[in-house]
């Protein structure tokens, strides 16, 4: 079956992502509702959407805030054979309240089936995490799972993530509010930190020690960190802490560990 026009941008889009930690995107799900104001209301999501709507994209046909699976969208890694680093419903949640667990055993099948690639999930329902993760006991060895969190109130996310017997687990702290420290990272596998972008940084800018807090407590726990961003208008905006990028990831942990066994 040939594909039509609107099916071929939608999978360029999807092979390759301006997300620096990531290489590609699968988006078997679009569409989201508001959980976190703090984090959410900065969410690039809504602001894409509309775009991709006027493109003429089927997946994203409804208003963002309608969540909806897609069939078509499922069998999409199956076709990358080169690995990839693959963030999972971008455009989404992948532990979102309307999407069935039903639904997510199929995802897991896909992962299974194509062990060359890694998939980076990020959530901000970790309650819906437990209560999958009780469902079918371990994640696949592939599956990363992460929850995002850029103030205090919103550490419990982090108890969540713990549960989970996942190979990697890691921390999404964006856009970073407030100071988080001090803070718990028994059982983190990774932490990312980013400034908030978009019309509002500036009513949300994030201090650069609040980030160097992170990195140092990092550094001290022998755990990957990656500065994605300083607050800017454009996302991407200052790389740099300290006159150096950071860029670190799972994979460097896991092989140092190996070396000394």
């Amino acid at each position: 079956m040939m594909m039509t026009n609107n099916q071929r941008i939608d999978s360029r889009l999807a092979d390759g992502s301006a997300i620096s930690w990531t290489m590609a995107t699968w988006n078997w799900a679009t569409g989201c509702t508001k959980i976190d104001p703090q984090i959410c209301d900065s969410c690039y999501m809504f602001s894409l959407y509309p775009r991709l709507r006027k493109m003429g994209l089927p997946t994203y046909r409804w208003r963002p805030d309608e969540v909806h699976v897609h069939e078509s969208m499922l069998q999409k890694p199956l076709e990358w054979k080169k690995p990839r680093r693959i963030f999972v419903n971008s455009m989404s949640d992948f532990f979102h309240e309307r999407i069935p667990f039903e639904f997510l055993d199929r995802v897991l099948d896909i992962i299974r089936a194509t062990p060359q690639h890694t998939y980076q999930v990020l959530t901000k329902r970790p309650w819906r995490m437990t209560q999958y993760g009780h469902r079918i006991g371990k994640y696949p060895e592939n599956m990363w799972l992460g929850v995002s969190l850029g103030t205090n109130e919103m550490k419990f996310k982090i108890d969540h993530l713990r549960q989970a017997k996942a190979r990697i687990r890691f921390l999404s702290l964006e856009p970073l509010l407030e100071s988080l420290v001090p803070l718990d990272l028994t059982g983190i596998d990774w932490v990312i930190v980013g400034g908030m972008s978009g019309t509002h940084w500036r009513e949300h800018e994030m201090r650069r020690d609040w980030a160097r807090e992170i990195r140092n407590l990092c550094i001290q726990k022998g755990i990957p960190f990656f500065f994605k961003q300083s607050s800017g208008f454009k996302p991407g905006q200052g790389t740099f802490l300290d006159g150096r990028r950071w860029m670190q990831y799972p994979e460097d942990r896991l092989a140092h560990r190996s070396a000394a066994t």
